[in-house]
């Protein structure tokens, strides 16, 4: 099985795109594109790979050329997603800006990429987590050595300032930002109908706004905390 942290380079073969050329990464961004929206429309497990050379446009044997087999195309995918998500939330907590807004901007940049990638969160709960080294060192790596300490850093210097509560643990504080975001996506789908929520009636701005509410009650320093 390939993994998101050691993806073959692919050889070229008569009549296609040379690996690293803009044709080629253009082929291969189309792709994940396509897998991508058909992931979302679908379902993660729903589409086949030669639906997802079609959307792409393109034939059914790039999708074994530029990535292995069906593993390797999801490995692919899920790094897109998550590189591009570190770079958001790593430039939002970069910028130098330490104010109470930066913690509202967090929910609202989380919860709009989970939103956009529903299929991201039962991707970590069931590939990450099920025990595949190779993507577990990928996350490891690319979110707690990236963000999620960014994260912990921002959450000390607020609680230094005077602006987040004295008494927070900024580790199990920076977990708890994460996950208020992420668990809906993950255990709607399986509770859903029973629970009279499901994540199709689970709207982003309902999900913002209510955990910007509790961020606030729960994070934000108090006026006898001075």
């Amino acid at each position: 099985m390939s993994t998101a942290s050691s993806t073959p380079t692919p050889q070229r073969g008569p009549g296609r795109p040379p690996a690293g050329t803009s044709q080629g990464e253009s082929v291969r961004d189309r792709l994940l594109d396509a897998a991508t929206a058909l992931a979302v429309e679908q379902g993660f497990d729903a589409c086949g790979l030669r639906e997802i050379a079609a959307r792409a446009g393109v034939s059914s044997g790039m999708v074994s050329y530029y990535f292995g087999d069906r593993d390797g195309l999801h490995d692919a995918m899920f790094q897109r997603a998550l590189e591009r998500a570190s770079e958001q939330v790593a430039r939002l907590l970069a910028d130098g800006e330490h104010t109470l807004d930066t913690l509202d901007a967090f929910v609202r940049l989380h919860v709009g990429i989970l939103a956009a990638d529903p299929w991201i969160p039962q991707f970590i709960a069931r590939e990450v987590l099920g025990g595949d080294s190779g993507r577990r060192g990928y996350v490891a790596h690319r979110v707690g050595g990236g963000p999620l300490r960014m994260l912990v850093d921002w959450i000390e210097a607020g609680v230094a300032r005077g602006e987040l509560r004295a008494d927070l643990d900024p580790q199990l504080a920076a977990l708890s930002l994460a996950s208020i975001a992420i668990f809906p996506f993950i255990i709607l789908p399986v509770i859903g109908a029973e629970f009279g929520l499901t994540l199709e009636q689970l709207s982003p701005e309902r999900l913002i706004e209510h955990n910007r509410s509790l961020l606030n009650l729960g994070m934000r320093a108090r006026e006898d905390d001075a």
